[in-house]
């Protein structure tokens, strides 16, 4: 298994851990009343919905050739060939677009997970994505937020984000390439869903999904949105079926 990425730097293997929620129970005690209201409203929205944004295909790709150096390998593993890329676009204080992405790169690099909400600060990479401008400005403060890219065999195996009714932040995702409708599958509880490409979707990412690519380019932008009262009701105000 190789060491370094293609451009000869060395990878920043994950490392993986398992959380024991009931030996951690300071971190996660009982939620209180909004964590509680803003999880009972968003699961009335639904697993998958679409929002009411105007994502310029033809402008994400001008803003792609601008950023086309600062691809590097999300969370690669020892042993295991995953061909996955990132860039970072909100992340931990003076970060670039090219650190790791990864929580679990984080936690080997830093001895711990940091927090999605502490992972607020914008890399140079946010004013390139003019594309994604009208989102931002209307989320931001964001959490933790990047695109990834999955080449032919990238794959996320079964996996949760968050499931904790604690979480800080839920997940919204954008899918940025027009080509990748047939060629990149997803799967929420064993259940396929489909996409539009250029638009962002709230993603109920506490169920357990999975998603591959069978195409070289399969685009995303990945945002962790600090989940409060008010930014739930942005949601809701923005679903494309109100």
């Amino acid at each position: 298994m190789r060491k370094v990425d293609k451009e000869g730097r060395p990878l920043e293997f994950a490392k993986e851990s398992r959380r024991e929620y009931h030996l951690e129970t300071e971190k996660y005690p009982i939620p209180n009343a909004e964590h509680l209201a803003c999880e009972l409203q968003l699961t009335a929205l639904g697993v998958w919905e679409p929002l009411n944004f105007n994502i310029d295909q033809s402008l994400y790709r001008v803003n792609e050739l601008e950023i086309k150096d600062w691809w590097r390998p999300f969370q690669p593993k020892e042993g295991v060939v995953n061909d996955r890329e990132s860039i970072m676009v909100y992340g931990p204080k003076d970060s670039d677009p090219w650190d790791p992405c990864g929580l679990a790169q984080m936690a080997a690099k830093l001895g711990y997970k940091p927090d999605e909400d502490t992972m607020t600060y914008p890399t140079i990479a946010r004013d390139k994505l003019t594309a994604l401008t009208e989102v931002f400005d209307y989320f931001e403060p964001l959490g933790r937020s990047f695109l990834v890219r999955l080449n032919a065999g990238g794959h996320y195996p079964p996996h949760r984000d968050h499931c904790h009714l604690n979480r800080p932040t839920f997940r919204l995702i954008a899918f940025l390439d027009e080509f990748s409708i047939d060629n990149l599958r997803w799967e929420v509880e064993d259940r396929p869903v489909r996409f539009i490409p250029n638009t962002l979707y709230y993603v109920d990412t506490r169920k357990t999904h999975r998603l591959w690519s069978s195409y070289a380019g399969s685009t995303m932008l990945v945002m962790n949105v600090l989940k409060t009262w008010e930014n739930v009701l942005k949601v809701m105000s923005k679903l494309k079926y109100p």
